[in-house]
């Protein structure tokens, strides 16, 4: 993936209002995975969070889901849809055989971009 392009996709999912960004995840990957990559335990959140009225998350929350929506750009922009939602649900070899939504609620974020980014580019993340 060229720097560009990433800078890009980070510039995008810093400056989106954590409504819209809520949103488009839902949109995309549905509520269950923007609540287990939000990790939190309601199942309601993603659908007040979406709402352009709704709450703001948590701090520590938005951070994750911001760092989840990066993720999903990343794949969906080069791998699309489902490629993007099966990458981020499955055993990943470049993560110890975890989910990649486990990277992201723990927001282990260089490990999580640069597995993204290694999937996308076809190489090994170190």
């Amino acid at each position: 993936m060229e720097a560009s392009t990433r800078n890009e996709i980070y510039r995008d999912t810093t400056r989106m209002n954590i409504h819209d960004l809520v949103r488009e995840l839902n949109e995309n990957v549905g509520t269950t995975v923007v609540q287990s990559m939000a990790g939190v335990k309601d199942r309601t959140s993603p659908f007040k969070w979406a709402k352009p009225n709704g709450p703001d998350p948590r701090p520590e929350v938005e951070a994750r889901l911001r760092l989840g929506h990066r993720v999903w750009k990343t794949l969906v922009m080069a791998e699309g849809k489902h490629v993007a939602l099966s990458w981020l649900m499955g055993a990943n070899p470049r993560l110890d055989e975890e989910a990649p939504i486990l990277y992201i609620q723990q927001q282990r974020t260089r490990e999580v971009i640069g597995a993204a980014e290694a999937f996308v580019n076809d190489n090994y993340a170190a």
